[in-house]
């Protein structure tokens, strides 16, 4: 069994809901990671007793692990800034349950962070169907995250980002109106906007499941989302707002269709889907 050290380098939150079916590919993808100084924070929110029985034999197996367990559903984004409230490490890094990180992401990002004095950093991700594993496309967020790359276009995904503990206090992901989602970019806007500095690390270290009923897949619901986070949490007038949820969708649409007609360019060897 690895021990745990008292101040890990990095923290790894992740919000666990009923997901007992995925996390053991997700906790493959960890436990194999070639930087092995972090602390696992798995929080528990309001599962099932089948998904609590295999949380804990997680903990059990490695002293890296700990649970933190919620009496009722939060959801991700509360349960999100719990587990920071809660961590120790230097760095803050984000995987939901279903997804998989290849085996060198942290050891690549913390040393992309340290080699250019970043507060923030995030890097491409190939999501993939859930069942088959079939890759569907590859994102790439812009190279310097600011209020206009940030809003124009697509790419900062949760489970790509990594953050300095030091800046992130006790949570950063903002509660959203009942039925909206979206939360992690209304997070990346509300620090760009507090003088954050982000860049990309241009290499795809992520998986990213894609289910057929997943919360964020209603794509109107997503753009309702960030309509209100632009008018209301970034403080955009309608025209800005329009000419920015324009080009947001614009570029994912560019998106799929050129990962329709190339394929993404996979950087990765094929992780356990299951």
């Amino acid at each position: 069994m690895i021990t745990s050290s008292a101040r890990p380098l990095v923290s790894i939150i992740t919000p666990v809901h009923n997901d007992g079916r995925y996390i053991g590919a997700t906790a493959n993808s960890i436990l194999q990671q070639s930087l092995g100084d972090y602390e696992w924070i798995l929080i528990d929110d309001g599962s099932n007793g089948e998904t609590a029985e295999v949380l804990a034999r997680l903990a059990a197996s490695d002293a890296r692990i700990r649970i933190i367990t919620n009496p009722v559903a939060y959801g991700p984004a509360k349960a999100r800034n719990i587990g920071i409230a809660a961590a120790r490490g230097d760095y803050v890094a984000f995987l939901d349950a279903d997804d998989i990180w290849d085996a060198t992401k942290l050891e690549q990002q913390v040393g992309f962070m340290r080699d250019h004095a970043l507060d923030f950093s995030y890097h491409d991700y190939i999501p993939f169907e859930d069942g088959s594993g079939r890759p569907l496309s590859k994102i790439c967020g812009p190279d310097r995250l600011t209020l206009f790359t940030h809003n124009a276009r697509r790419g900062v995904g949760c489970l790509a980002v990594m953050l300095k503990r030091s800046i992130a206090g006790d949570g950063v992901f903002p509660a959203m109106p009942p039925g909206l989602v979206a939360e992690d970019f209304a997070a990346w806007a509300i620090l760009i906007k507090g003088g954050l500095r982000g860049e990309r690390l241009p290499k795809a270290l992520a998986w990213y499941r894609v289910r057929k009923r997943s919360f964020s897949s209603n794509k109107v619901r997503s753009a309702k989302s960030v309509w209100f986070i632009m008018r209301t949490m970034e403080g955009f007038g309608k025209l800005t707002s329009t000419f920015f949820l324009a080009s947001f969708l614009c570029t994912a649409m560019a998106s799929r269709l050129a990962a329709r007609v190339f394929g993404p360019n996979q950087t990765l060897t094929s992780p356990p889907w299951h």
